[in-house]
C-alpha cells in the first residue's frame, strides 16, 4: 500500500487531469466520489418515484371508475420520466466502465503486467488476464459474454470445480448442478476489485501470488454506501477504499470487516451476500467457481434496496 501522501498526490493529478479535459485512468471508471454521491442520491429518487408509480397503477387497477387516481398514474409517470432524463444527464455523465475486454495471450499480457513498482498507481493503466470454462453456461450467454469453447480444458485441471452430481461430488460446489463455470484472473500487482457483493456462493482458490480480501457481513451493508439499482455499477460501493472521503459518506467509518491475505493453496469459500474488497499484493493467479445462491441475509440486503 503507497503511503497516503502519495495516494492523495495521486487523487489531486487525476482532479486537475479531468478538469482540463483530459483522458485519465479512474480505476474503476467512476468519476471521483463527490460525483458518485450525486449519482446515488438521484438514482434513489427515481427509484423511489418507480415504486411510487407501481402502487397507484395498482390502485387504479382496483378502481377503474376513480378519476383521481387515473390523474396520479399520469402524474408519477412524468415524474419518472423527468428523473430518468435527470439521471442519464447528470447521475450518469461522468461514469466509464470499470474495464476494457481485449483479446491477447497471456504472454503478451505478460509484458504489459510484470512491471516495477514506479510503473503502478491509480493514474496508470493496470491489466490482469482472464481465462473461463464456460461448461453448460455457456449454452445461456449468446450474447457473447462467455466464449464457450474457448478455455474448457479448465475442468480437466481443476478437476475439484468439476460440478459432479454423483457420489463424487466436489467439496467447494454445494449445488454442482448451478455451477457458474471456471474462472481464472491472473493479476498484476495493485489491481483492485472494488467492494460489491454477488448473489451466489464463490469458492475462490490462489494458485500463485498473494492477494489481500476485506470481508464484509451482510449486515454492514447499511453503512457501504451502494450503488443503488439503476446504476451500471448497482451493488458496489460508491467509497474509494483506497481513499475514502469521509465527508461525502460519514457512515462509512462504522463498517466493520475481516481481512484475510490468501497464499498459493488456499481456498476461500465467500458465502452468498458477503462484501468483498480484493487488492492484488504481487503477480498472482486466482481461479473461482460459483454454485448457485441462498436467501440468508437477505433482509440486510434488502435494506440497501436490493
Amino acid at each position: 500500500k503507497r503511503p497516503r501522501d502519495e495516494r492523495r498526490k495521486a487523487a489531486k493529478h487525476l482532479k486537475d487531469a479531468h478538469k482540463k479535459g483530459e483522458d485519465i485512468h479512474g480505476g474503476f471508471g467512476r468519476g471521483d466520489q463527490g460525483e458518485m454521491k450525486e449519482a446515488m442520491q438521484e438514482i434513489e429518487e427515481l427509484n423511489a418515484l418507480k415504486e411510487q408509480l407501481a402502487d397507484a397503477k395498482e390502485y387504479q387497477e382496483d378502481h377503474e371508475d376513480d378519476d383521481e387516481a387515473e390523474e396520479e398514474v399520469k402524474r408519477l409517470q412524468h415524474l419518472v420520466n423527468k428523473a430518468k432524463r435527470k439521471r442519464d444527464e447528470l447521475a450518469l455523465e461522468n461514469w466509464q466502465p470499470p474495464t476494457e475486454n481485449l483479446r491477447m495471450t497471456y504472454l503478451e499480457w505478460l509484458k504489459h503486467a510484470n512491471v516495477t513498482d514506479d510503473k503502478l498507481g491509480p493514474d496508470n493503466p493496470h491489466w490482469y488476464f482472464r481465462l473461463i470454462g464456460c461448461g453448460a453456461m455457456g449454452d445461456h450467454t449468446q450474447d457473447g459474454s462467455c466464449d464457450k469453447g474457448s478455455s474448457e480444458w479448465l475442468f480437466d485441471e481443476l478437476t475439484f470445480f468439476q460440478p459432479r452430481t454423483d457420489e463424487e461430488q466436489p467439496f467447494y460446489l454445494v449445488e454442482p448442478e448451478k455451477q457458474k463455470g471456471i474462472h481464472c484472473r491472473f493479476g498484476m500487482k495493485g489491481v483492485i476489485a472494488e467492494n460489491h457483493f454477488d448473489l451466489s456462493r464463490n469458492a475462490i482458490t490462489l494458485l500463485g501470488g498473494q492477494r489481500r480480501y476485506l470481508l464484509g457481513d451482510p449486515s454492514q451493508c447499511i453503512n457501504m454506501n451502494l450503488l443503488p439499482r439503476g446504476h451500471p455499477s448497482a451493488r458496489h460501493s460508491a467509497v474509494d477504499w483506497s481513499n475514502p472521503d469521509l465527508r461525502d459518506f460519514p457512515t462509512f467509518p462504522k463498517t466493520h470487516v475481516n481481512e484475510i491475505v490468501m497464499q498459493p493453496g488456499d481456498v476461500l469459500y465467500l458465502p452468498t451476500n458477503w462484501f468483498h474488497y480484493i487488492v492484488s499484493l504481487e503477480l498472482n493467479m486466482q481461479c473461482n467457481t460459483r454454485s448457485g445462491g441462498e436467501n440468508i441475509n437477505r433482509e440486510y440486503i434488502s435494506e440497501c434496496g436490493f
